[in-house]
């Protein structure tokens, strides 16, 4: 391959930079978080972090293990106890020893995390809506749609808890 057959080989992928599906999910993904951040922060939660989401996304009102958030958040065990720890240092959350596992604890959202995760929810549907006004109803149905079936392939147990 000469320099020149590179060369416009290169032109050509980077032609192909503006609509990448990775570039683009990317894009959404800092503007969704960086808007939520901003709210939250607006709104009492300068101490949140939103890559804390992981775990606050991923527990179930009667509780949940480690072990499980971690697999469901895709990240070590390690890094999820890390999670844990912060989190309960500022109140959003509460663990407990398992009732019948000496070596799991059960972790639960606290009063102030039930009202972060209220008011998150919140800011979400808010932010849902301003895209919803750029892309149309009927485009941001189609979004969801798609993202959902490609979601419910790649990882059905993100997107059906009860699996």
């Amino acid at each position: 391959m000469t320099t020149t057959d590179k060369d416009q080989q290169l032109a050509d992928i980077i032609s192909q930079r503006p609509k990448l599906l990775i570039r683009l999910l990317s894009i959404v993904k800092k503007d969704f978080d960086a808007r939520l951040t901003e709210h939250l922060q607006q709104n009492g939660y300068a101490d949140f972090k939103i890559g804390d989401m992981v775990l606050m996304a991923n527990i179930s009102t009667e509780g949940t293990i480690n072990n499980e958030l971690a697999k469901k958040a895709r990240i070590t065990k390690q890094a999820m106890s890390k999670v844990v720890k912060n989190l309960e240092a500022i109140g959003y959350i509460i663990t407990r020893k398992h009732e019948t596992d000496n070596r799991a604890t059960v972790i639960f959202l606290s009063e102030k995390g039930k009202q972060l995760m209220i008011d998150m929810f919140s800011a979400v549907k808010g932010i849902q809506e301003y895209y919803t006004g750029i892309i149309g109803e009927k485009d941001a149905d189609l979004l969801r749609d798609i993202l959902f079936k490609l979601a419910s392939e790649l990882h059905p147990t993100m997107v059906d808890p009860s699996r």
